[in-house]
């Protein structure tokens, strides 16, 4: 990606929201490796500081609630003041919370639509202007499977996810004719800490009937979106298809769910016995 800056010598920057996580480290690693300066945003300045111990380089950190909409301006003004140059985005924060809708509290839904939706969106629309007055930049989000199929027991996740995807398909199409890339990837289950509480506290068994991706799988996915501006990337590709098809005709997927469930149970009993973790009528 070439830099308009005044000095040729200075660093591409990217900022990575969930900064703390595990596949914000993986893109972090493939990043620092480029030689980025790394900006991390979480809300966890312990977890980001994890991170820092697998990097070559010095990253900065950002304290930010992605629920609280002054913290997130305040990230922007941040980005607005120290790196107005700024090259690349990674909206990759998010957040659910398993369960029927009906047992989900009014937290809980502000909670998933604002780190999963809004949070982004506002990002975006603060560092985006200063890619335009560049010239140039990329916008990679982290989306999710679920937000082209929609499970049981996940209608916030889904939403926020559904809206993200719409929110990057439009964005794309504004901006085609600019050198801004937008690209949002699409991973099924990805071995992350969330993955596990999904396990252990009654997350869709739909998450299991493919194998489970690594972080490293996401992250090079990303540097894909980076470099080609990729509008959708699929992790894994093949989840593309059945996805999209499964989107056109969602009645679908309730033909096939009890033998997906079946699937998915056995997928994920597998996938706990490698993590070493004891199981009972799961």
């Amino acid at each position: 990606m070439k830099t308009q800056s005044a000095n040729p010598f200075q660093k591409k920057v990217a900022l990575i929201t969930g900064g703390g996580g595990a596949i914000a480290e993986a893109i972090a690693v493939q990043l620092d490796r480029e030689g980025y300066q790394l900006l991390l945003s979480d809300v966890s300045l312990d977890k980001m500081s994890k991170v820092k111990e697998k990097l070559n380089g010095s990253p900065k950190y950002f304290v930010c609630d992605q629920t609280n909409p002054d913290e997130i301006q305040n990230l922007i003004q941040w980005i607005q003041t120290d790196f107005p140059e700024i090259d690349v985005l990674i909206n990759n924060a998010g957040y659910t919370k398993e369960g029927p809708f009906v047992n989900q509290t009014l937290n809980d839904i502000q909670r998933q639509i604002w780190i999963n939706l809004v949070s982004p969106i506002y990002i975006t629309y603060g560092i985006l202007p200063l890619m335009l007055k560049r010239g140039e930049g990329a916008i990679v989000s982290i989306v999710s499977i679920g937000g082209i199929i929609a499970l049981a027991d996940s209608a916030l996740y889904s939403a926020g996810k559904f809206g993200l995807r719409g929110f990057l398909t439009a964005l794309y199409e504004e901006l085609k004719n600019t050198k801004i890339k937008i690209s949002g990837i699409y991973p099924a289950a990805v071995d992350t800490p969330m993955l596990m509480h999904e396990a252990l506290h009654g997350g869709s068994n739909l998450n299991w009937v493919n194998s489970v991706q690594s972080p490293e799988d996401v992250a090079i996915a990303v540097m894909k979106g980076i470099r080609k501006g990729t509008l959708e990337i699929y992790v894994p590709y093949s989840d593309g298809l059945t996805s999209r098809l499964v989107a056109v005709f969602p009645w679908f997927l309730g033909i096939l769910s009890p033998l997906l469930q079946w699937i998915g149970k056995r997928g994920k009993q597998k996938w706990l016995r490698k993590k070493g973790v004891l199981f009972k009528n799961l």
